[in-house]
């Protein structure tokens, strides 16, 4: 199979997927049901994801991917700390606020056994956070902070705050990129104000 044609499938059966697990809850979600409804062999999902939480894991890793590619150019980039933070909070925002993260967050929520719960911290906050502390780290010039790793929380708090509660009790709408943009070049005013920095990101 062209690895296009692998991107599209796996985007399917992805999609299946939540349907599932929107319906049925991560206990009753099973792999053959997937393969049913993405009209796939239950052997292609087990080839590709292995098993059920890594066909989840999967689709959190999808949902963060943008804000970690802008965090792993961050680090390499030797541009302005104020610049790439506002960059990656925008597309952090956009995966954690998608419709995919928050119905993945209902369904962790009402998981007893919390393995959904726990690959979504593992492939989510607990994979950015170091990367956002190893950036802040690289600062050396930069900051009033003592501890990077309480700055990167700072920074994910100030960001997205109780968004992702709202967006799950229906409150909030999915927002596109461009509000997803204005949100991330306010925390980053915000979070550059609070820790002494001069350069600001425009509203």
């Amino acid at each position: 199979m062209k690895e296009s044609r692998r991107a599209d499938r796996r985007i399917q059966i992805e999609a299946a997927a939540l349907a599932v697990l929107v319906e049925k809850g991560y206990a009753g979600t099973s792999m053959l049901e997937v393969a049913k409804r993405a009209k796939a062999s239950n052997e292609t999902l087990y080839r590709w994801y292995g098993e059920k939480n890594g066909l989840f894991a999967a689709i959190v890793k999808r949902n963060a991917s943008a804000g970690l590619d802008q965090l792993q150019k961050a680090l390499v980039d030797d541009g302005p700390l104020d610049e790439k933070l506002a960059r990656f909070g925008a597309s952090l925002l956009k995966g954690a606020l998608s419709d995919s993260a928050i119905e993945l967050n209902r369904a962790a929520m009402a998981d007893p056994s919390g393995k959904l719960g726990a690959s979504i911290a593992k492939h989510g906050r607990n994979t950015v956070v170091p990367m956002l502390t190893s950036l802040l780290k690289a600062q050396r010039s930069f900051g009033a902070f003592t501890d990077a790793s309480d700055a990167a929380e700072a920074f994910i708090f100030l960001l997205i705050g109780d968004r992702q509660a709202r967006r799950a009790i229906g409150q909030l709408p999915e927002p596109d990129m461009a509000t997803c943009q204005t949100h991330a070049r306010i925390a980053t005013n915000r979070f550059l104000s609070l820790f002494g920095a001069k350069s600001p990101v425009p509203a």
